[in-house]
């Protein structure tokens, strides 16, 4: 038998038992005179052999020691998982937006998956303004190829080349905005854990319906700003579902804590609404045990229900039904999908669920909570 056929069918036997149990991680292999004894092959073509498996790191050499069988991965997980944060104190107590809290949970998700795989996890903010064009690009000096990312959103687009560039692993969450084609150079190379924000718009509207709303109005951030946003997008696709001619929206961006009562009033008196559905941000900062009608001045008739949630809406009078995402479930597919062996890109698509609150029940199912 050639010698380069003996290395590689040594090579292949070692390598299967290094997988199979016969050498745990952790132990030593038996020294090379052992090996080549057991398997029938000279101390040359084991000693040809040995620096081959250590270039694929399921072996060590300790000088002194022998050689080691690696842990699963070992180059790989000590290549950190890269989180990104727009600003240093982003997800700290002193920002409590609805957007922070998202990212607490995508976190939460990432940072569990990567303690399984024994990987650490590093958040790198990129701003020290917290604005998507003022990057501190020196701060992304690190990425290179082997780098693994989580983007959360396309705050980060004047990102996107530098990671192309870089060839590094980036797995993008978003909810259904046109940058989506914008961007699809990019995203073609990357996994992409994409939110169905307008079907869930879509669950909304069905269910303010059901429940005998037929004037259902919209209050919305961004919804000037972005084009074709997912929000007014499902809201409008909702209510042709349902056969509702009636549409009212505003944006709430600019809406100031001082005149969030005045600005929503004006809205009801102008478009006379039996139901709104409502950025959950007015609720952040309305922060109010009084009853949200009274607040916002409109009839206790109008039912209330927030586009997304956030802790504020259960401490809401009535309490809030909303639409919510499973954003620690995201942050754990995410992780997953970097911690692969083979990167691969691909999309996949995560539905809300509503959660029902006083805001939406009928009387008897209110007694009945009151009940229970």
């Amino acid at each position: 038998m050639h010698e380069p056929v003996k290395r590689l069918k040594l090579y292949e036997r070692l390598k299967s038992d290094i997988a199979s149990g016969v050498y745990m991680h952790g132990s030593f292999l038996p020294n090379e005179f052992d090996v080549a004894k057991k398997y029938g092959y000279s101390r040359v073509t084991v000693r040809s052999v040995l620096p081959m498996l250590e270039d694929e790191k399921l072996i060590e050499l300790l000088k002194g020691k022998g050689r080691r069988v690696c842990p699963p991965n070992i180059e790989k997980n000590k290549t950190p998982l890269t989180f990104l944060l727009p600003c240093a104190n982003f997800i700290s107590d002193t920002i409590q937006s609805p957007y922070s809290l998202h990212t607490h949970h995508l976190l939460q998700g990432v940072s569990q998956i990567a303690f399984e795989h024994n990987c650490r996890v590093q958040t790198v903010p990129v701003s020290s303004t917290n604005y998507q064009h003022d990057i501190d690009w020196k701060q992304l000096d690190f990425i290179n190829s082997d780098s693994r990312v989580l983007v959360d959103g396309y705050w980060y687009c004047d990102l996107f080349s530098l990671f192309k560039e870089r060839g590094c692993k980036v797995v993008l969450v978003e909810n259904q905005t046109y940058h989506f084609k914008l961007y699809t150079d990019y995203l073609k190379n990357w996994f992409v854990l994409s939110m169905n924000t307008i079907s869930a718009m879509e669950s909304a509207v069905k269910l303010l319906a059901d429940r005998g709303c037929c004037r259902i109005a919209l209050a919305e951030s961004y919804l000037e700003e972005e084009k074709d946003h997912p929000v007014l997008h499902g809201y409008k696709s909702g209510l042709a579902k349902c056969g509702l001619r009636y549409a009212a929206w505003m944006d709430t961006l600019n809406i100031s804590n001082k005149n969030i009562g005045e600005v929503i009033g004006d809205f009801y008196r102008k478009n006379h609404f039996d139901a709104l559905l409502l950025n959950p941000i007015l609720v952040f900062k309305l922060r109010t045990q009084r009853s949200l009608n009274y607040c916002f001045g409109l009839p206790e008739s109008v039912i209330i229900m927030a586009t997304d949630e956030i802790n504020y809406n259960q401490q809401a009078f009535p309490a809030l039904s909303s639409l919510d995402f499973p954003y620690d479930e995201i942050g754990r597919v995410a992780a997953r999908r970097l911690l692969e062996d083979e990167f691969r890109p691909g999309r996949q698509i995560f539905d809300a669920r509503i959660i029902k609150r006083e805001s939406t029940m009928h009387e008897n199912e209110r007694l009945a909570l009151v009940t229970t």
